[in-house]
C-alpha cells in the first residue's frame, strides 16, 4: 500500500525521476519474469486459479500493483463474481453436501422468539442478527489441477434478533438435522460459547467452533476473498434481478448485499499483513437511513473455514451388468 516505507520510496523516486528525467523506479511483473523464468509462470498461473487476478496478495506480490490501504472489501467485479445461477432451497437434494454457517448475536432484554420469516426486514433493527446461511459444498472441484478445494453454493439463509440462546440451540439443532449437514461452523466468541458448547454435545465430531481474534479474522478474511475470487463462492439466483439493486428490507439476499457494499477493508502496516475488515459501527444504508449490521457478511465468511477440512472426491461406483441371454443365444455375450 503506500504507507509503509516501500510505497513512501516509490513516490520519492518517482518525484525525483520527474525532475531530472533520471529513471530510479523498475516495476517489474510476473509476465516479464516468466519469460525468462517459465516455472515461474506456472506457478504464478496456479496461484491466480487458487486466489484470483484481483485478489490483494496476487495484485501486489506477482504484479507489484500498489493497494489503497483503506477501501471497500466488495467492489462491483468482486460481487459480480459471487452471483450464482441455482435457485433457493429450503429442503436437502439427495445425495448433496450441506454445512451451516452461523455468525451468533445477543439475546439481551428479546421480545422475539422465532426466527424471521423470509423477507422480513432487519437490517433497520438496532441490533445484530444470528445469521445462519446454509451452504452446499461440491466436491467436484477438487478434481481441477489448480483449484483442487470445494466449491460453496448458498441455498437458504435464517436470522434471529434477540432469541434466548435455549431456543436458538433447539431451531439450530433441528436445522442441522433437517439439511443432514456434514459441518457446523459456529461463531463460539463471546456469547456464542455457550450455544455452541451444546451443539458440540449435540452434534458430536461435526461442530467447527471459531474464536474470533484480530489474526484469526484477518486470515478468515483473506480466506473468503480467495474463496471469491477463484470463483468457488455462488449465491442462489432468487429470479429477481441484480440483488444489489433491490431494497434492504425485500429479501435477505438483498440485505446480504447491501453489507457488502458497506464492508470495508483495512491492510495493517506490519509484516503479518493482518486484515481489519467488516461493516463499520452506525454505517446506514443512504437510501432508507436504516443501519447496516456485517452480520450476513460474517455468516458467509465463515465457510472459509470449511477450507481446512479432510474432503476427498466420492470413489468412482463400479456398475456391472449381467449378460444378456438372448444375446448369448447368438453367440454373443454383452457386459
Amino acid at each position: 500500500t503506500s504507507q509503509p516505507l516501500l510505497g513512501r520510496e516509490l513516490r520519492a523516486a518517482q518525484e525525483a525521476e520527474s525532475r531530472d528525467g533520471r529513471r530510479r523506479v523498475f516495476r517489474l511483473t510476473a509476465e516479464q519474469v516468466a519469460c525468462e523464468v517459465p516455472a515461474y509462470g506456472k506457478f504464478v498461473a496456479e496461484q491466480i486459479a487458487k486466489l484470483g487476478r484481483n485478489h490483494p496478495l496476487v495484485r501486489t506480490q506477482f504484479f507489484s500493483e500498489e493497494l489503497d490501504a483503506v477501501g471497500g472489501m466488495f467492489p462491483p467485479e468482486r460481487l459480480a463474481l459471487m452471483r450464482g445461477t441455482h435457485p433457493r432451497r429450503h429442503a436437502p437434494e439427495a445425495g448433496k453436501i450441506y454445512a451451516l454457517l452461523v455468525d451468533v448475536a445477543g439475546e439481551e432484554g428479546a421480545p422475539l422468539d422465532a426466527p424471521m420469516h423470509p423477507g422480513e426486514p432487519l437490517s433497520g433493527s438496532s441490533r445484530d442478527a444470528t445469521a445462519l446461511t446454509v451452504v452446499e459444498v461440491d466436491l467436484t472441484t477438487l478434481a481441477d489441477d489448480l483449484l483442487r478445494a470445494p466449491t460453496y453454493r448458498v441455498v437458504d439463509r435464517r436470522a434471529w434478533v434477540g432469541v434466548r440462546h435455549a431456543s436458538l440451540y433447539g431451531q439450530i439443532k433441528a436445522l442441522a438435522e433437517h439439511w443432514g449437514v456434514r459441518y457446523l461452523v459456529v461463531d463460539a466468541t463471546g456469547v456464542g460459547a455457550g450455544l455452541a458448547s451444546f451443539l458440540e454435545r449435540a452434534l458430536p465430531g461435526r461442530l467447527i467452533p471459531l474464536t474470533f481474534n484480530l489474526a484469526l479474522k484477518s486470515r478468515l478474511g483473506w480466506d473468503f476473498l480467495s474463496i471469491i475470487e477463484s470463483g468457488r463462492f455462488k449465491d442462489y439466483d432468487e429470479g429477481q434481478g441484480d440483488p444489489w439493486l433491490l431494497q434492504p428490507a425485500q429479501t435477505e439476499q438483498a440485505q446480504f448485499f447491501v453489507q457488502l457494499r458497506h464492508c470495508q477493508m483495512e491492510i495493517l502496516p506490519g509484516p503479518q499483513r493482518h486484515l481489519r475488515w467488516g461493516v463499520p459501527e452506525g454505517r446506514r444504508e443512504a437510501s432508507t437511513g436504516q443501519r447496516v449490521h456485517d452480520d450476513w457478511v460474517l455468516s458467509a465468511a465463515l465457510c472459509a473455514m470449511l477450507e481446512r477440512q479432510p474432503w476427498s472426491l466420492p470413489a468412482p461406483t463400479l456398475v456391472v451388468r449381467a449378460a444378456d441371454p438372448l444375446r448369448q443365444m447368438d453367440g454373443e455375450s454383452h457386459w
